[in-house]
């Protein structure tokens, strides 16, 4: 199984999710998107359901193409692994908001963990100088500057979380393979 389509098909069912939630009682989103304050009182599954749940099209839409491009480039070559980077890289971003945003901030969406996933491939493919390697750090930086400053309400705390997950496995990774442990 490619794990990119089951990473695509979580988000949109995060989106269903998210829609069917808005349309029973939009309150309801402040219980599986990332709401700050509440996770701050206890609601931690809040860091893993905002991964998913959505009810913005446009963030649902951006991210399944997103991850198209991304099984395009990559052929989810990482295998299962794949989905732990973009869980990791979900995950990490979304504490990242957690301490860098206000507690009334509601933040929602699968960017921080693609963002992971897409730079764990660049950078794994950097150390072994493979098909990307310098060019695929500055399309990392071009898709990160457009994401961030061109499309409004985006994350980029998330982001960058992302990013520093993403990173920082590919490193992992390409170390321990070097090792012979992998």
């Amino acid at each position: 199984m490619k794990i990119s389509f089951l990473i695509i098909f979580l988000i949109i069912f995060g989106f269903i999710i998210g829609e069917v939630e808005e349309l029973l009682n939009p309150f309801l989103l402040l219980y599986s998107e990332q709401f700050n304050y509440l996770v701050t009182h206890g609601y931690y599954y809040e860091i893993l359901t905002s991964i998913f749940v959505t009810n913005s099209f446009f963030d649902a839409a951006f991210n399944v193409v997103s991850m198209y491009v991304i099984y395009l480039l990559f052929r989810s070559r990482a295998g299962w692994l794949e989905i732990v980077v973009f869980l990791v890289g979900g995950i990490v971003g979304n504490v990242f908001s957690l301490f860098y945003y206000p507690p009334l901030t509601l933040s929602a969406g699968a960017s921080g963990g693609i963002f992971a996933v897409l730079s764990y491939y660049i950078f794994h493919d950097f150390l072994k100088e493979k098909e990307m390697g310098i060019y695929g750090l500055f399309y990392l930086f071009v898709i990160f500057m457009i994401s961030d400053f061109v499309f409004p309400n985006v994350d980029m705390i998330a982001h960058i979380g992302g990013i520093v997950s993403g990173i920082t496995l590919g490193g992992a990774v390409s170390l321990k393979k070097d090792s012979g442990k992998v």
